[in-house]
């Protein structure tokens, strides 16, 4: 190749470039900024995912209460049935 063919081709190369280079880091920035974002979003919903395994873990725990609660209040409730019958028959 002559030099004059490789200054065309050099100048091509150099224009295609300069057209390139802005575009290219364009996209690098787009890229960066949705990699912050994927990131962020991960973070959250690993934060969200902990807070329902805790929320999960209490309401188990409520749950086991409350059936508790409600076995004595019913226990209680027999214990006052047989109460009144004591009474009524020592008043009868």
């Amino acid at each position: 190749m002559t030099p004059e063919s490789w200054r065309i081709l050099l100048g091509a190369v150099i224009s295609v470039l300069l057209a390139l280079v802005p575009w290219m880091l364009m996209v690098h920035a787009k890229l960066a900024v949705l990699a912050a974002q994927v990131s962020r979003l991960t973070a959250t919903v690993d934060r969200l995912i902990e807070a329902d395994s805790a929320r999960l873990g209490k309401a188990a725990e409520d749950h086991v209460q409350l059936a508790e609660l409600r076995r004595r209040v019913d226990r209680q409730q027999t214990q006052m049935e047989r109460f009144g019958q004591l009474l009524q028959e020592y008043e009868g």
